[in-house]
Order: C-alpha cells, then structure tokens, then sequence
C-alpha cells in the first residue's frame, strides 16, 4: 500500500489583493508543495475580522482571491482549497483549545504586540485569542508541517503547546494512539523575502501605502508609476550589497520576474543608471505578471465555478475537522 503524504494547511485572509511579496514568498511555494504534500489551503475570513473594519467585501475578497491562487497554479484536484467560516469546527474547537491556553502566554506573544501597536483600535479579545484560532486551524486537520516564516514561530509553537497540553489532559479517554492531536513541525522552505518599495527594512504589505508594493492585478501604468517612485541608495551604481538595502530588493525583485542571476543583471546595467535600471525593472515585472493577470481574467469570468471550488473543498475539509472535533469531544467527555 501506498504512503499518504504528510499533511500541510496554510492559510491567507482575504483582506486585500495579493502582491508580489505573497506571489513570491508563499503562493509560488505553494505550487510546488501540493506535488509532495496533502495540502489544505484555507481562505482566513475569520481571522480577517480581527483587524479588517469594512467587512462587506470579504466573501468577494475570497473569491478572487481564490482565482489569483489558481491562476497562480494551485490545483483544486491536488489541493483543498476552502473557507474556514464554512466550518463552525473551527471556531468550536478555539472555544476548547481557549480554556487550556494561558492568558500570559498570548500576552506575551510578540505578533500580538506588535499587531496591538499597529491596530490599536482593534485590540479585541479576538485579536488576542488569534493564534488560539490559529491553532484550531491546525490541529483539526493533525497537520504534520506548516509553512510559515520565522516571525510566525511563535504562533506555531502555541499550537505545538496547545496539542501538548490537551493530549496530557484528555488523551488518555479516546483518540487514535493515545494522542488526539499531532505536533505540528514548521516547514522553513527557503523563500525570497520581498520588501517593500518605499521603506526597504519593512516586508512588501498590502496594509501600507499603496506605492509600497506591486499587486499582482496592478496594470502596466501603475507598476511602471510604482517602480518609478520606489526609494534608491546615494550610489549610483547597480550593484546589490548589504550597505544598499532598497536597491538590493529592486535587483531581487528584476531577479525572480526575469529569472535572470544577480551576477547578469550588473553586467547588464554596468555604467548605466537608476533611470534605466527601473524602467527595464518595470517591463519586467510587466510581462511577469501578463500571463497569470489573464489566466485570473478568464477565471473570473466564470465566479460560479470558482464558488463551486470553495464549496467542494469545503465539504472536503468539513468531514475531516469534524471527526477531530469528535474524537476530542468525545476524550474531554462532553
């Protein structure tokens, strides 16, 4: 008998249009991990209210943003792909996991500092409790990786915490080997990190100023507009170095659209300006993002069957986070 692949959920919420950040740090990477893993690839509405004020365009904001994920080449055949508010076990088994998580380790998480810092409006118990929902996300699905950056290691180890804590506790009355939840390990792929256009310290983000990053459906005059406007160093050499932050990223940015060596790319502008650099740089990204911006035209054409894609993944993922939910219903005696 065949060996099932090892699971992985990753998730995005539908906050926003994706960027080049999201194409190249996670959705490319995505791809390729649905060909070695049984992916379950989750649209976060839920966890979009935690900082998302305006929330009467969020269904439509998973819809397209489940076509950029298939345009980008996810595979509803290889993946499931769904909406976490479609499955109450979600937020059933976050009330569960809520009464074994200790106040102090979610308040000295430093995500939830920082998100408090940067959303001080939205400093709610659900902003609190997100890596809590996190973990639910998770564990319903016994996920054995996680693709995640080493920012989001903190919130991982929660849920490594959280499965611990529960399998010590209630284990021992039911579950398959003992143990209801898996401890779920992170998969540090090795992924470019792209920052953003106007600030070079900070990662590129769809929550900043709008010429901070490239979104995936900007059309020609505004990447070129954006390129033209993003930050530079005092030398005018096209050189990537440690001491030139903001023209490194613009050289890494040419790089991944072009597929070209950072090596090439120097020669290629040696004696040549910024002026040049960026307009080349520009062309680049343009002719990147055509094909993908016209598979997700023709997908968006049809809304229907991408609904109809959620819906089947949903169905997918719902019969599995409810046997979960059962079998830890069932050891914590309820």
């Amino acid at each position: 008998m065949a060996k099932s692949k090892p699971i992985i959920l990753s998730a995005m919420r539908p906050t926003g249009e994706l960027h080049l950040g999201h194409y190249f740090s996670v959705l490319k990477n995505w791809v390729k991990l649905q060909n070695s893993y049984r992916c379950f690839y989750m649209i976060a509405d839920l966890h979009a209210l935690t900082t998302f004020e305006n929330t009467a365009q969020i269904k439509n904001n998973g819809v397209k943003m489940a076509a950029l994920w298939l345009a980008a080449g996810l595979d509803p055949k290889k993946s499931t792909i769904f909406v976490q508010s479609e499955i109450p076990e979600h937020s059933e088994l976050a009330i569960i996991l809520g009464m074994i998580s200790p106040l102090s380790l979610l308040e000295l998480n430093p995500t939830y500092k920082e998100m408090k810092e940067e959303h001080p409006k939205s400093n709610t118990l659900g902003l609190l409790a997100y890596p809590v929902l996190q973990a639910a996300d998770i564990l319903l699905y016994k996920a054995e990786r996680v693709p995640i950056g080493k920012d989001q290691e903190p919130h991982l180890e929660l849920a490594r915490e959280l499965a611990r804590r529960f399998n010590r506790r209630f284990s021992p009355k039911g579950g398959t080997n003992g143990e209801i939840f898996k401890e779920p390990a992170a998969l540090f792929e090795k992924t470019p990190k792209i920052m953003s256009l106007q600030n070079p310290a900070k990662k590129m983000s769809k929550s900043a100023d709008e010429n901070s990053y490239i979104s995936l459906l900007d059309s020609p005059e505004k990447i070129r507009h954006k390129i033209k406007r993003a930050v530079t160093d005092s030398s005018r050499e096209i050189k990537s170095s440690a001491q030139k932050p903001a023209l490194s990223n613009l050289i890494a940015l040419y790089r991944l659209a072009s597929d070209k060596s950072v090596k090439e790319i120097e020669k290629k502008f040696k004696g040549l300006g910024y002026k040049e650099f960026k307009e080349e740089l520009a062309e680049e990204i343009i002719g990147f993002l055509t094909p993908l911006q016209k598979r997700y035209q023709k997908l968006m054409e049809n809304p229907a069957k991408i609904r109809e894609i959620l819906e089947n993944g949903s169905k997918t993922a719902q019969k599995i986070a409810h046997q979960t939910l059962q079998e830890a219903k069932k050891a914590i005696g309820i």
